[in-house]
């Protein structure tokens, strides 16, 4: 139903706000659905992908992550 790119990103909503709920009540979905999918993500297979990236792309998926933040929270004022 919903792809990975969004599950990612409800993921990385939800650990900006500090709150699951917060993040779920602004995507108007249900805070299970995302404690789920940070769950999935939180898991070791996951954390060794990342892990096995050298610092320079591991520096260009926290920049992208920021800019992704950003562009979320300009969104939401501009609502």
């Amino acid at each position: 139903m919903f792809d990975e790119s969004f599950k990612k990103m409800a993921v990385q909503l939800s650990e900006a706000k500090g709150s699951v709920s917060a993040a779920a009540a602004e995507l108007g979905l249900d805070a299970g659905r995302i404690s789920k999918w940070r769950a999935s993500f939180n898991k070791p297979d996951f954390r060794e992908k990342v892990e096995g990236l050298t610092e320079e792309q591991k520096r260009i998926r926290q920049l992208e992550r920021e800019l992704r933040e950003v562009k979320l929270d300009r969104t939401a004022e501009a609502a």
